[in-house]
């Protein structure tokens, strides 16, 4: 009878502890899914609308490679490749690359700086003013470096492909 005692005692036990954890383990993970649903509510409450001040940072970043890749056309002495940043909307786009070519195609050496002072972007389209220096040497006389300053802004309109530029103000850092 003893034995029979200790033996249901034990299974009270075992039964108890074993019920509790399981029951508090259960409740436990519906909380945590019920925490994490709030949370989810309020990060889509407070996040602005696509397209808003909220991505700038990542749009900046975008127009930032733009800018980069017209600095390595422009020094890599690549038209094609300056041609295919520019939108077919770029005003005078034949008469400013024949410019662009002719100004590389007159230089030994050239090196290009660009700063970004300062960016905005509404909707589909971004204008980035930037702080532009350019070091080169003529063909004709290698030894001597010209510089070059300006400020310059960039007008840019998204499309299907990403960022293109529309408009470059002024245009005379990238003309002979």
């Amino acid at each position: 009878m003893r034995r029979i005692v200790q033996i249901t005692f034990a299974l009270a036990v075992v039964i108890g502890l074993g019920s509790t954890p399981l029951f508090a383990q259960t409740q436990e993970p519906q909380k945590k899914q019920e925490k994490k649903a709030d949370k989810k509510a309020k990060k889509s409450d407070q996040a602005p609308p696509t397209g808003d001040t909220a991505d700038l940072a990542t749009e900046r970043k975008n127009l930032s490679r733009v800018l980069r890749a017209l600095s390595d056309a422009v020094e890599g002495n690549s038209p094609r490749r300056l041609r295919d940043l520019m939108d077919e909307r770029f005003y005078d786009l034949p008469r400013f690359e024949d410019q662009v070519t002719d100004f590389l195609r007159d230089n030994a050496e050239l090196r290009m700086y660009l700063r970004e002072s300062a960016a905005e972007v509404k909707g589909d389209k971004a204008t980035l003013i930037v702080d532009a220096d350019m070091t080169y040497a003529l063909k004709s006389s290698a030894t001597v470096e010209k510089k070059r300053h300006e400020r310059i802004q960039f007008d840019f309109v998204r499309t299907a492909t990403g960022w293109k530029i529309f408009e470059i103000t002024p245009r005379r850092f990238f003309t002979p």
